[in-house]
């Protein structure tokens, strides 16, 4: 195995042709986020490179605080079924920051994902969080129960 990892690596052609490939997957997958979150008027902190980019929900949290950051993100990751991570547990002292990784998944994964997103922030601004029940969420687990994910169990989140 170790002979057939060194002969790849020595092989500048396919080196250069995976590097070229996984750059070119990468800028399409933040493009992906970047217009997606443009759309949805979500700012966010532009990468300059990486395999994530930070954005800023504060705007949609229930209390301006982590507790309202964790409820937030329980929202998200139990009705659309997106997985974040919250800027609490990266230490980041403003609640409502979050990391989104679009290195890993497919651009299929990822404009499904955001049109989830996209449904969930707009019945958060439309109603007061008080007001929410699940019942505001039925058209969210549209989404998420999709035929692309009934057929791609293995594709859960982004």
């Amino acid at each position: 195995m170790q002979m057939i990892l060194a002969s790849l690596l020595t092989d500048d052609t396919f080196v250069d042709s995976f590097l070229d490939q996984a750059r070119l997957q990468l800028r399409r997958s933040y493009e992906i986020c970047t217009r997606k979150l443009q759309d949805m008027v979500i700012p966010f902190v532009p990468a300059k490179a990486g395999l994530f980019i930070y954005v800023d929900f504060s705007s949609l949290l229930p209390t301006p605080d982590f507790e309202g950051e964790r409820r937030f993100a329980t929202l998200v990751q139990d009705v659309a079924r997106v997985v974040m991570a919250p800027g609490e547990s990266m230490r980041d002292g403003k609640a409502g920051m979050f990391r989104i990784s679009y290195a890993c998944v497919s651009n299929e994964v990822l404009e499904i994902a955001f049109e989830r997103l996209n449904f969930l922030v707009g019945k958060v601004r439309k109603f007061d969080w008080d007001d929410l029940s699940s019942d505001y969420w039925g058209d969210v687990m549209k989404f998420a129960d999709s035929s692309y994910f009934l057929s791609n169990p293995n594709q859960t989140s982004f």
